[in-house]
């Protein structure tokens, strides 16, 4: 049976698709023939205009790889969008869906300028670990955990070329199954209020232990967290004084339960400084920023963004420099037993006290501020009077 007896053509940005009919309209989709998941669209809209503007930073010839194609919904569009990028190679396992990818190609006439391949993406990024061989831009975007890919894909990339990565085991990132994080990501994951943003550190520091390894560093360039995944973007490093700095933005992120406090450590302490009860932790992850200003204002400058995907580039630009971790108003309402004020207005007397604070880009409910959680349960108390 052909390919085309079970496929059916879908647009996305400017190209057009070739995929399984069945994976259309499943709320899970499937595995077989092929995968494709039409909810991870906005996932593929980022990821190719960050890599236009990287490319554009690079200069010359460009090379990117989808390590993990599937049907080629992503390395194609790279393919018929970017054309910034001289050469995409797409490789997946499953030999039905590099079919799928071959023809999106033909149909959109890239063809030429794809490379196809059909084995495990550990071997496929192996393959291209001798320095001749390696990519520009390499995206691993699993169904599942990217951590048994990490090493392979560090060695992949060429020095201050660019990693994107996918995480769809939130769970485990997000504070529900820490040991397991601990095993996979290096750190323990903690589910706090802020659980996605300690998911998207913990797969940073994840690259980071990777990267070092092998005297490397690495420079986070954007991180969002959006519906059921968590995604990563990195240039690497190399060099020993690269990967010496990429250990000193890791660290622990320690939480009170009971007055909400959190810090920032290079070590795990025992009690709150602020109440005294004892500290839970998340780590080690990565400490430092998880957006890198001057490539987003590159990013904004250069590059043609749709509305939904500029929005959330401004957002993350506007909290590029703002402490880890935010708040939730409507926790501290909970526990304080008060009326939750309007977002604007907790954050206006934050501002009038002295402390810098917005919307948080991870959570339209959350603030990111530098203010202590005293100060913020004390203005919601006055915004209760």
């Amino acid at each position: 049976m052909s390919i085309h007896d079970q496929a059916i053509k879908v647009v996305e940005g400017k190209t057009t698709l070739l995929v399984p009919k069945v994976s259309v309209n499943a709320n899970i989709p499937p595995k077989t023939p092929a995968f494709y998941n039409p909810q991870a669209k906005l996932n593929r809209d980022l990821s190719i205009f960050i890599y236009k503007a990287m490319a554009k930073k690079l200069s010359g010839h460009t090379r990117m790889a989808d390590s993990l194609s599937g049907v080629g919904a992503r390395g194609v569009r790279v393919a018929v969008e970017a054309p910034e990028i001289s050469e995409v190679f797409m490789n997946d396992l499953n030999p039905i869906a590099i079919d799928y990818a071959k023809a999106s190609a033909k149909i959109n006439e890239v063809y030429d300028r794809c490379s196809f391949t059909v084995m495990d993406a550990s071997r496929f990024l192996i393959e291209h670990a001798f320095p001749k061989n390696r990519f520009e831009i390499v995206d691993v975007d699993p169904f599942g955990s990217p951590a048994p890919y990490l090493d392979c894909v560090v060695r992949a990339v060429k020095d201050k070329g660019l990693i994107s990565i996918t995480a769809t085991d939130t769970a485990v990132l997000c504070g529900i199954y820490p040991k397991v994080s601990a095993r996979k990501y290096f750190g323990y994951s903690l589910n706090t209020e802020y659980c996605h943003e300690i998911g998207i550190r913990l797969l940073l520091g994840a690259l980071a232990h990777s990267a070092m390894r092998l005297d490397i560093g690495i420079n986070p360039l954007f991180s969002h967290s959006t519906k059921h995944y968590i995604r990563i973007y990195a240039t690497i490093a190399s060099g020993a004084k690269y990967a010496d700095e990429t250990r000193n933005n890791l660290g622990y992120i320690l939480h009170c339960f009971n007055c909400f406090n959190r810090k920032i450590s290079s070590m795990i302490e025992k009690n709150c400084d602020e109440c005294g009860s004892i500290f839970r932790f998340a780590g080690p992850l990565w400490i430092k920023e998880i957006h890198d200003k001057d490539f987003l204002l590159h990013l904004l400058n250069k590059i043609t963004l749709t509305k939904e995907c500029e929005k959330m580039i401004r957002n993350s630009l506007n909290e590029a420099d703002m402490p880890p971790t935010y708040y939730i108003p409507d926790k501290i309402a909970d526990r304080l037993q008060l009326t939750v004020p309007r977002l604007n207005d907790i954050i206006d007397a934050i501002k009038n006290k002295g402390y810098r604070a917005i919307k948080s880009a991870i959570n339209p409910k959350g603030i990111k501020t530098d203010a202590p959680s005293s100060v913020i349960m004390e203005i919601m108390k006055e915004l209760n009077r």
